[in-house]
């Protein structure tokens, strides 16, 4: 028996409208934007005494000399005026001259080729100093002359503080945050490594997988959220 074209057209159409919500939802679920960084109610600090986001270059250099005068005082109460002592008084003024003379500016022909290339632009009036002590390394991030960013490095190992692996290392933050955000590499969104995040109210923070080294990247988000227009600003560091 033939069916009247009529009825084929009925019976396609609530075919389509049968499978169209399954392909509306499917949409629904790509479009969704991912989930923020996990916010903590614990302050976020890098954990540099005298050191904040905003200070200038001098500020900046000024609380890491004071840093700096705190970590050899020790040594000074177990010296005794005389050689050992001007041995110690030139140890320290090095260490504070090696953190000045530590200052790139990311401009020109300065290229960086170093694991953290991607956290600053380039002839965006931005540049970065370099601290060690205590076992860490610390980069400061400045952006139109104002501390933004610090990363902390430490290594990891089966005796070293920040834990033997970045799996390691990761427990040990939730344990003091909650759960972060994880996210996997993807260079094409600026993400050369491997990271979880927190945020709380006033910082952002990053904790990315280097293999043998934890890098914890402590960001101001109001600079970061204006991050695009600021290096829009370009020009040499001043």
């Amino acid at each position: 028996m033939n069916t009247h074209p009529a009825c084929w057209a009925l019976a396609a159409a609530l075919a389509i409208g049968v499978a169209s919500p399954p392909a509306v939802a499917e949409t629904e679920k790509k479009i969704v934007a991912p989930a923020g960084p996990s916010i903590t109610k614990k302050v976020l600090s890098f954990g540099l005494a005298g050191v904040a986001f905003g200070q200038n270059l001098k500020d900046l250099t000024d609380a890491v000399g004071r840093l700096l005068d705190e970590d050899y005082k020790p040594l000074y109460a177990k010296t005794s005026p005389g050689v050992k002592m001007k041995q110690l008084d030139a140890a320290l003024a090095e260490e504070k001259a090696a953190f000045t003379r530590s200052l790139v500016k990311y401009e020109g022909l300065t290229i960086d080729t170093s694991p953290l290339k991607a956290e600053h632009g380039q002839n965006t009036n931005e540049a970065k100093l370099l601290l060690t002590r205590k076992g860490a390394t610390h980069h400061f991030f400045l952006i139109h002359g104002k501390l933004w960013k610090v990363i902390t490095e430490q290594r990891l190992g089966e005796k070293e503080p920040a834990g033997a692996s970045f799996g390691d290392a990761v427990q040990r933050l939730t344990k003091d945050l909650g759960a972060g955000r994880a996210r996997p590499a993807d260079p094409t969104k600026g993400l050369p490594f491997a990271e979880v995040d927190w945020r709380d109210s006033a910082t952002h923070l990053r904790a990315m997988d280097r293999g043998p080294i934890l890098g914890l990247a402590y960001e101001d988000l109001a600079t970061l959220d204006n991050i695009v227009q600021l290096r829009a600003q370009k020009g040499p560091f001043k």
